[in-house]
């Protein structure tokens, strides 16, 4: 069974949703997958006044309909066809509805963030989505390219951690991975530490065991693997491991939450793929 068959691609006419399209595109390409592409024009929330003196909302959503005539052309030129859709709303919640009524397996996005702020606050569009969504998905930054070469694997041993430690085994598998890096950096609360710091040893026990059972799975499959386990800002350990691996991609888990504490992705998840400069697969 293979990992990803049928993807979902949203764009909004900017040069990062565009790049990541063609990206997604040559993924898809090469791993011969269904493609459906996806533009949604939100509410408008400007001067209702301009409504109507010459201005109208057919005029203000034309870019998001123009958007995927670019990327019919862009597909076109890699000769792959794809399903174009055109929904008017709320971004986020247009994108978690039409991935379920595809049933897709993957949502693609871009990234933008040029600034420090807007490389942290990631967007609420995609923060929003990847808390709804039952499905991965695939944060592709402006740059850089989709690739499956060298991965890293965020873990910190929780269940959704281990989630994202299978589904990047068969990612490696199925894509022919040729390394893989485990990474994890054991916190205890700091009140906690002073009280019993004997947890900590207990904590990085368990950390080590959970490492060294995925370490022995990758092995099997004939990838090369290492393992981690740093101390410092979790975020800064993991983009510095990426780098210093020279890594395709990091993929981490999405910790279950429900209710609003979906849109609280966690300060690590956000900063990594806010500040990272390879694409980010966050697993559900």
């Amino acid at each position: 069974m293979t990992v990803y068959n049928k993807i979902l691609i949203c764009i909004d006419g900017s040069q990062e949703s565009l790049h990541a399209f063609e990206e997604a595109i040559k993924f898809a390409q090469d791993k011969k997958l269904d493609v459906f592409v996806l533009s949604v024009a939100p509410p408008y929330s400007g001067d209702l006044g301009l409504i109507g003196i010459g201005l109208s909302l057919q005029e203000l959503n034309k870019a998001y309909q123009q958007a995927l005539d670019v990327a019919k052309n862009i597909a076109e030129r890699y000769k792959i066809y794809v399903q174009p859709l055109y929904e008017e709303g709320e971004p986020y919640e247009k994108i978690v509805d039409i991935s379920e009524e595809l049933s897709v397996d993957l949502i693609v996005m871009g990234k933008k963030g040029l600034s420090a702020v807007e490389q942290i606050l990631i967007g609420s569009v995609t923060e929003r989505v990847i808390g709804y969504s039952k499905v991965d998905v695939l944060v592709v930054p402006k740059f850089s390219s989709i690739k499956w070469n060298s991965i890293v694997v965020a873990t910190d041993g929780s269940k959704d951690s281990k989630i994202a430690c299978e589904r990047a085994l068969q990612v490696a598998k199925q894509y022919s991975c040729q390394k893989v890096s485990i990474v994890s950096i054991p916190e205890v609360a700091s009140e906690v530490f002073a009280i019993k710091p004997e947890i900590f040893d207990t904590h990085l026990n368990k950390i080590k065991q959970h490492l060294t059972y995925w370490e022995e799975k990758f092995s099997k499959e004939s990838i090369q693997t290492k393992i981690f386990i740093q101390e410092g800002k979790p975020y800064k350990q993991i983009l510095e491991i990426a780098s210093n691996t020279q890594s395709d991609i990091i993929i981490t888990g999405s910790h279950g939450r429900t209710g609003l504490r979906r849109l609280l992705m966690g300060s690590t998840c956000q900063r990594v793929i806010g500040l990272s400069k390879i694409p980010t697969l966050v697993i559900k």
